[in-house]
């Protein structure tokens, strides 16, 4: 099978550096220090490319202020589109990226946890803990396939598209491509194969990341048979969370971690250090950004697949999607 609000084009300023280093040859297996996001006041420009309230409206977005406070849980980037999940109102919904609503597609639930959208426009939504099932809609809505994530599967991630094939990633480590078998609704889903890391196309290279001491995160590409190629970050504060791994066609890789912003003072005060691994295994950019969120959701960032930085925020008032550009540097530094 295959898988494949109102206009708003503002620019604002925020508290944020940014900075994009240029490309220096490097073997891989380096242990690379990530440049230091100041904590004093800077400024940065974003881009808002998507906003919207919270309500039920087309373009509005749910909210449920109860314990976890649950609101758009996820969200994919194409080339002329995105997607959002906002299963409050049991829909994904779909936006030009000049912020103009084009299209909702109903998905019959509400506790809907992760989507991705293939190369087609049809949309994969995943309900991973609830219900335990995924559906796949095509671009008009039509449901697709019906299917129960299989039971081997322990506590899944995310939902993937690559190509035609579907993939659920199990606790951000193993991913495993499952077929659905036409007509048999909500039967499980049956497992074809698993990589560890997150498949990069139909070479079978994958992508994976990993935590290390209290500050480092490893990250490595490269096909399962082979040694694979792995670059060390060495982030200037706490690592506390992995947040974004995500590459580009250009095989750049974007991992995104979310830092303490001062560990003494308070241990919920994070702050997101975005970092850009180019082909040659070194530091071709890196940014901060504010962690600005009042709803519990998985993805913060997303990249399309030309490279562009996409961000999700949530306050009180509103939802809003902005576009990132990093900053033109002149430095690099490596860690001993």
């Amino acid at each position: 099978m295959s898988f494949s609000g109102n206009r708003v084009r503002t620019y604002l300023l925020l508290i944020v550096p940014a900075m994009l280093l240029p490309a220096v040859p490097r073997a891989y297996g380096e242990v690379l220090q990530v440049p230091q996001v100041s904590e004093q006041i800077g400024m940065g420009r974003m881009e808002v490319i998507v906003r919207g309230p919270w309500g039920s409206a087309p373009g509005h977005f749910g909210k449920v202020d109860e314990a976890s406070r649950p609101g758009p849980m996820d969200f994919a980037i194409t080339q002329d589109a995105l997607y959002v999940l906002d299963p409050v109102n049991a829909r994904v919904q779909v936006f030009d990226l000049d912020g103009d609503f084009r299209r909702e597609i109903a998905i019959g639930t509400r506790t809907a946890d992760f989507m991705c959208v293939d190369a087609g426009g049809n949309v994969a939504v995943l309900d991973a803990f609830t219900r335990r099932e995924f559906k796949i809609f095509s671009v008009s809505g039509r449901l697709l396939a019906h299917a129960g994530v299989p039971a081997s599967i322990g506590l899944p991630s995310a939902i993937l598209a690559d190509g035609d094939r579907i993939w659920i990633e199990e606790r951000h480590n193993r991913v495993y491509e499952v077929s659905v078998e036409p007509g048999k609704r909500r039967a499980p889903a049956r497992i074809v194969t698993s990589l560890t890391g997150r498949p990069q196309g139909r070479s079978h290279r994958t992508l994976h990341a990993r935590k290390e001491g209290a500050d480092k995160v490893v990250v490595r590409t490269g096909a399962p048979q082979e040694t694979g190629k792995s670059v060390t970050l060495r982030f200037p504060r706490r690592v506390t969370s992995i947040v974004t791994l995500e590459s580009d066609d250009s095989g750049q890789v974007y991992v995104a971690a979310a830092c303490l912003r001062d560990p003494g003072a308070d241990q919920w005060k994070a702050d997101i250090m975005l970092v850009v691994i180019g082909p040659d295994g070194g530091i071709a950019g890196a940014m901060g950004m504010p962690n600005a969120y009042v709803t519990d959701h998985y993805r913060k960032l997303g990249v399309s697949r030309s490279g562009d930085i996409i961000q999700m925020q949530t306050t009180e008032d509103q939802v809003r999607f902005v576009r990132w550009v990093l900053r033109p540097h002149t430095s690099e530094r490596r860690s001993p």
